[in-house]
C-alpha cells in the first residue's frame, strides 16, 4: 500500500490500549543501499508548550491516514522539550520542502511531498513528489481541486500524471550545522558520476549553505574539477566559505595555470596569505608565474608538463608518462631536455608507441620543435598554433630553458575573454 507523508502528518498516535497520546510529527529514516526505510516516529503533543517523543519503529503496529498505533503503554513513552533530532535524517526536517539533488536528471529540485510504501512491517521511502499536486495535497485541497479539474477535463494530466522522482536518484542536502557538511550519504557514487560542469550548474541553483555542504562532501579530485568549472565570482565566494586549510588543499590540487588565473584575480594581500600556507614548491612556482603579465606566455603557461632526459630510452619514457599522467596538462606532447633542462626537442605519444622500446628517445623526436618565449603575447601564440596545427607549445626563456607549456584551451579561453571585453567596449562607445 502506498501513502503520502502529507496524509500521515498530524494523524493521531495511540498506545497499546488505543489511547491517544499525541500526533505524528516526523519520521526518521535510515538509508539502506538505494532505498531508505523508517527507523523511528517523532510524536508531538501540547499546544503552546509542545513536547516530543521518539519511538523506535519496532514499537509501531501500523500506520495509516487515520492512525499510528504503538505496542507501548502511555507510561512507557517519555516526552521532552525542545525537539533535537538534527543528527538524524528525517522526512520533515531534511526532505520535505528542501532542496535535493536529482542525480538522474542532474538538477536541483524542491520536494513538495513524499511517497511512501508500506511493505509488511516496514515503511519505505519510494518517491519524491515534485509536482503541483503535492502542494495541493498538503494544503488539504486535493479532493476539491480534483473535482473542479474533472468538470473541465477528466483526462487532464494533472489528474493522471504524477511528477515523481525515485528515491534511488535523490541525494538529500541535509546539513550538519557544526561541520557544514552533508550528514547522510545516500549514494556518494551518484554524485561522483555527474560531470563536474553539470555539478557546477547545479550548485548555482542551491542556497549558499547547501552549496558549501555539497562541495565539502565530494572527494578532493572532484572538488578541483568542480572549482575549475565555476566562474571567478563563485570561486571567490566558495573559497571564502571554506576554512584556510581546506582552501589551500584545494588550490594545491589545481593545475598551475588554473591556480595562477584564480590567484591573479585576488587582492595581493589575499593571494599572498594563501601562498604562505601552500606547499613551498607550489608556492614558489605560483609566485614566479604570478609575476608575469596575464596576456603573456609566462602568465598563461602551466608547469605541469612531461619532460624526459635525452639519454632516456623509449621504454623509460613510456614509464615516466604513466607516472606523470595524473597531473600533466597533456600527454600528447613530450619534451626532450638535457641535464640543465634546456629544450633539445620533442616527441609525441603516437611516435613513442610505434617505436622500438629499446631505442633512445631521440630516435622518435620530431625534426623541428616550435617554441615561444616567456614574453610572447596571445596573438603570436595563437598564430603559431594555427600555423603548425599543434595543441601545445613549449615556453622557453632567453637561454632556451624549458619553463612551461601553453595548451590550446588556455589560448582559446583567453581569446574568448579578449573578444568579450572588446565587444563590451564597442557597445559603450
Amino acid at each position: 500500500m502506498f501513502i503520502f507523508f502529507s496524509q500521515l502528518d498530524g494523524v493521531k498516535v495511540t498506545d497499546k490500549d488505543r489511547v491517544v497520546i499525541g500526533r505524528l510529527f516526523d519520521i526518521l529514516i535510515e538509508p539502506i543501499g538505494k532505498y531508505a526505510k523508517a527507523k523511528a516516529l517523532i510524536i508531538e503533543r501540547g499546544g503552546l508548550r509542545r513536547e516530543w517523543a521518539t519511538i523506535e519503529w519496532r514499537h509501531v503496529v501500523e500506520v495509516s491516514a487515520q492512525e499510528a498505533r504503538l505496542t507501548l503503554a502511555s507510561s512507557e513513552i517519555q516526552f521532552m522539550s525542545p525537539l533535537d533530532h538534527k543528527a538524524d535524517l528525517s522526512l520533515r526536517q531534511d526532505i520535505l520542502d528542501q532542496q535535493v539533488v536529482d542525480t538522474n536528471n542532474q538538477n536541483v529540485i524542491r520536494v513538495n511531498d513524499i511517497h511512501l510504501l508500506i511493505a509488511e512491517k516496514d515503511l519505505v521511502v519510494a518517491h519524491a513528489d515534485i509536482g503541483l499536486r503535492g502542494i495541493v495535497r498538503r494544503l488539504g485541497f486535493e479532493g476539491f481541486i480534483d473535482s473542479i479539474v474533472k468538470i473541465f477535463n477528466r483526462n487532464s494530466s494533472y489528474l493522471t500524471r504524477f511528477r515523481f522522482i525515485s528515491w534511488k536518484h535523490i541525494q538529500p542536502l541535509s546539513i550538519n550545522p557544526v561541520s557544514m557538511t552533508i550528514k547522510v550519504d545516500v549514494s556518494q557514487k551518484q554524485l561522483l558520476d555527474i560531470p563536474a560542469e553539470d555539478l557546477g550548474e547545479m550548485m548555482l541553483d542551491l542556497t549558499p549553505r547547501h552549496r558549501l555542504a555539497l562541495f565539502k562532501t565530494l572527494d578532493i579530485g572532484t572538488r578541483g574539477r568542480l572549482f575549475m568549472s565555476l566562474d571567478v565570482k563563485e570561486q571567490k565566494s566558495l573559497l571564502e566559505d571554506l576554512g584556510e586549510k581546506e582552501a589551500v588543499e584545494l588550490l594545491n590540487q589545481l593545475p598551475m595555470d588554473e591556480a595562477v588565473d584564480f590567484l591573479g584575480e585576488l587582492p595581493k594581500g589575499a593571494s599572498g596569505k594563501i601562498l604562505g600556507l601552500m606547499e613551498s614548491k607550489n608556492a614558489k612556482m605560483l609566485s614566479t608565474l604570478l609575476g608575469y603579465s596575464g596576456e603573456s606566455a609566462g602568465g598563461l603557461m602551466t608547469t605541469e608538463y612531461i619532460a624526459v632526459l635525452e639519454t632516456a630510452t623509449i621504454e623509460q619514457t613510456l614509464l615516466l608518462i604513466k607516472e606523470k599522467t595524473p597531473k600533466a596538462e597533456t600527454i600528447q606532447s613530450i619534451y626532450i631536455v638535457d641535464q640543465g633542462n634546456h629544450l633539445i626537442g620533442s616527441t609525441s605519444m603516437r611516435r613513442l608507441i610505434i617505436a622500438n622500446t629499446q631505442d633512445n628517445v631521440m630516435k622518435a623526436s620530431i625534426k623541428k620543435t616550435a617554441t615561444i618565449r616567456i614574453e610572447d603575447e596571445v596573438k603570436k601564440i595563437a598564430l603559431l598554433m594555427d600555423k603548425y596545427s599543434i595543441y601545445a607549445l613549449p615556453v622557453v626563456d632567453a637561454n632556451n630553458v624549458l619553463v612551461g607549456i601553453i595548451t590550446i584551451d588556455d589560448i582559446f579561453s583567453r581569446l574568448v575573454s579578449i573578444a568579450y571585453r572588446r565587444k563590451r567596449r564597442a557597445k559603450q562607445i
